[in-house]
């Protein structure tokens, strides 16, 4: 952009009392601390397996 043309913008936004537009500033996030009981919860370790048995029958491992 050229200088005269950046002139006459910047004059304009002042007359017409032109606000640009401020760049959004990003929140923080909580860092949770998550135990070792909690994160094996959420894998699912502790939760019953099932697999197929004889006949297509269902069964607990």
């Amino acid at each position: 952009m050229s200088q005269q043309l950046r002139d006459q913008l910047s004059k304009y936004k002042r007359k017409n009392n032109i606000k640009t537009p401020s760049p959004k500033k990003k929140r923080k996030r909580k860092s949770e601390s998550y135990s070792q009981r909690d994160i094996e919860e959420l894998m699912g370790i502790n939760r019953p397996t099932y697999r197929r048995g004889r006949g297509g029958a269902i069964k607990q491992k």
